[in-house]
């Protein structure tokens, strides 16, 4: 297991330009090589001479054609993953660094959307600017000559800890590795929330659920009722946070709604149904009873009796929750099955939260399409073994 912040070499490898001069003509021939025994990933890139990239390289099979440079006079780019098979990466407009698969369509911190060859990481733009440079030189030498990349080396160099070679290429391990509910991307961000990378499916909702599963197994192994209370709350309330930290940033609003969402504190459920909805059409409480709706908003209530007033009644309380079944100073206890239910319906809640924040900032469609007609295949296939199975015995 890779650990918070740790350097991830590169895969290595061997990058041989071929120059061929004939008659003032002059061609090139790239070959890559590497017996590193580690998982290594392709891609490619088009870049200009002065080492800027400027478009991605559809990489097919044997026969399969390149799409062509968006303009005349290119290098073709051959870019190594980590030794993880995964590759770095930079939003320009943020500066936010991550890891994933090759090509991402935006940033997992502020959903900026670009060209996928834009965020390549920095030591990638090293690396491409050395290339070309090496490249350039090669062909400008007007000799027949073999020149060679050997990242290999530069691996070496690394692991020796000792000073590192000019053309250093590493990535680094973040925080959260999570792999998208949606289409099966692999993200590695810097704290607990973001979108993925390649789809731009948040992963809010999957973080609650995960937790409260947790908070479930403390309830079934003795943890008191109370205190799970006061956690699933707490989750719920980071949560409803974090989707309002992404409404402020993303949607046109007044200072004061602004304010709202990144100031306050979320514990007056009645209030934060009310203005998601009339502010965002977002319904908390969407397909949900009205005793569910009122026992959810009674629970949270009484978080603060717990927090603040070690589980005695207190006036507030009574004025905030209107809760008829209990008298002042006295000592509140929930039970294990009233946990559970508050669990299943902040799941609920969560839920509507996250589709409708989704219908407002919808995920991308193609790789979501992708990873559900690899699902179909793989459900087609296991069947007709099972199907083969059966018909032998």
């Amino acid at each position: 297991m890779v650990s918070e912040f740790e350097e991830i070499e590169h895969s290595g490898g061997k990058i041989t330009f071929n120059i061929l001069t004939d008659h003032d003509q002059k061609r090139f021939q790239i070959e890559f090589t590497s017996s590193r025994s580690v998982h290594m990933e392709m891609i490619a890139v088009y870049a200009i001479p002065q080492g800027i990239p400027v478009g991605i390289i559809q990489l097919g099979g044997i026969g399969v054609p390149w799409n062509p440079p968006p303009f005349p006079g290119c290098f073709p780019v051959f870019i190594a993953s980590d030794s993880r098979g995964k590759f770095g990466h930079k939003c320009q407009s943020c500066n936010g660094y991550w890891r994933s698969g090759p090509w991402p369509n935006i940033c997992p911190y502020c959903a900026t959307s670009e060209p996928s060859f834009l965020f390549l990481s920095d030591a990638q733009r090293r690396y491409v600017s050395h290339y070309c440079e090496v490249l350039t030189k090669a062909l400008d030498s007007g000799e027949n000559v073999k020149v060679v990349i050997d990242m290999n080396a530069v691996v070496d160099a690394i692991e020796k800890k000792g000073e590192r070679p000019d053309l250093y290429m590493a990535e680094q391990s973040q925080q959260c590795k999570f792999t998208c509910e949606a289409c099966e991307e692999f993200n590695d961000i810097l704290g607990r929330f973001g979108y993925c990378s390649l789809c731009g499916t948040r992963n809010d909702q999957k973080d609650f659920e995960n937790h409260i599963e947790i908070i479930r197994g403390h309830l079934n192994t003795g943890k008191a009722p109370e205190d799970c209370m006061r956690d699933a709350v707490a989750l719920f309330d980071s949560f409803v946070s974090q989707v309002a930290k992404q409404l402020a940033e993303r949607v046109p609003m007044t200072i004061h709604r602004k304010n709202w969402l990144l100031k306050n504190r979320f514990h007056d459920l009645k209030e934060v149904s009310q203005k998601y909805r009339d502010w965002f059409d977002i319904e908390l409480f969407m397909n949900m009873k009205e005793d569910d709706r009122n026992f959810v908003v009674r629970m949270f209530h009484r978080r603060h009796v717990y927090e603040h007033n070690g589980g005695e009644v207190d006036q507030k309380y009574l004025d905030d929750s209107k809760d008829t079944e209990v008298r002042l100073k006295q000592q509140i206890r929930e039970t294990k099955e009233e946990i559970h239910r508050l669990l299943g319906l902040l799941l609920k809640m969560a839920l509507n939260i996250h589709k409708r924040f989704h219908e407002l900032f919808p995920p991308i469609d193609e790789p979501i399409a992708t990873f559900e007609d690899k699902k179909a295949r793989i459900e087609k296939f296991t069947k007709s073994m099972k199907g083969t199975h059966l018909s032998h015995q």
